[in-house]
């Protein structure tokens, strides 16, 4: 039977692994949303400096500084291969 002390890394690899999961998927929404944005005509400027707002709402908003530097790295990436697109 497991105590308490043992439980606790379990739950917290998998919670840390449900928010990377969770970021990676929103990382490939907001890619798919990025280039039918293009497709429409928006302007890749435009869409780049939504990424830089959602980038600073994310860094206030999100508590965990794991969580935030992943979604800050996706979002990175996300917008590189926008702004080269």
């Amino acid at each position: 039977m497991l105590n308490g002390s043992d439980a606790a890394p379990a739950d917290a690899d998998n919670d840390a692994a449900f928010a990377e999961g969770a970021i990676t998927l929103w990382a490939n929404l907001l890619a798919l949303i990025g280039t039918h944005l293009r497709e429409a005509g928006t302007s890749r400027e435009e869409i780049l400096e939504m990424l830089a707002m959602l980038h600073e709402t994310n860094q206030a908003t999100i508590r965990s500084p794991r969580a935030r530097a992943s979604a800050s790295r996706h979002l990175m990436s996300v917008y590189r291969a926008l702004g080269e697109a």
